[in-house]
């Protein structure tokens, strides 16, 4: 019985001694964790506005996809919006950011925050991948969101991701109407 307890109590300060060590690292890490997204969102929204302005962060909270909306200016007339979009993929929640012009369409697309597979749906964070969807999103020509929408070769790209796909084409699709119907009610 000795032993029993005398174990429990070793393992009782392991614990404790882990969870104080672990505490005292979040609480030194988080300050610049949170720093280096700021600047990450920042260095895509210049990315994607490279010829326009982008304006201050309206948050969104009548829409379960899109997040946040910024006005895009180009010589003091709005020329778009950059939203910020979460979509579904495989390994969970994707932060998309994605610039739409006044019909809908979209004009630059980048994929941030993710935890996507190694070598399957992280070949989205890759520009090329989102090319697929670039002029998209107007009413004449809507989002692919099923591989039959593609053309044979971006098809075959998705391959193996098809959930990353799906999450970032509907993410998307959801942001183009959001684009729409916005300007629609200005």
């Amino acid at each position: 019985m000795k032993t029993v307890v005398l174990t429990g109590v070793k393992l009782f300060a392991i614990c404790a001694v882990a969870a104080v060590t672990l505490g005292g690292i979040n609480a030194i890490t988080e300050p610049v964790i949170i720093q280096r997204k700021i600047m990450e969102l920042q260095q895509a929204l210049n990315e994607l506005t490279p010829d326009a302005e982008a304006g201050e962060a309206v948050t969104i909270l009548e829409n379960p996809v899109v997040l946040t909306r910024y006005p895009v200016t180009k010589g003091g007339d709005t020329v778009g919006m950059l939203l910020e979009m979460e979509g579904s993929g495989y390994s969970g929640e994707m932060k998309i950011l994605a610039r739409f012009d006044l019909s809908g369409s979209i004009a630059a697309v980048k994929l941030m925050d993710n935890t996507e597979t190694p070598g399957l749906g992280k070949k989205a964070e890759n520009p090329a991948y989102m090319e697929k969807f670039l002029g998209s999103g107007s009413s004449e020509n809507p989002v692919p969101v099923r591989k039959d929408m593609l053309k044979p070769g971006d098809a075959d790209a998705i391959t193996g991701a098809t959930i990353t796909f799906l999450g970032i084409s509907k993410a998307l699709a959801d942001g183009a109407a959001y684009a729409r119907s916005a300007r629609e009610g200005e």
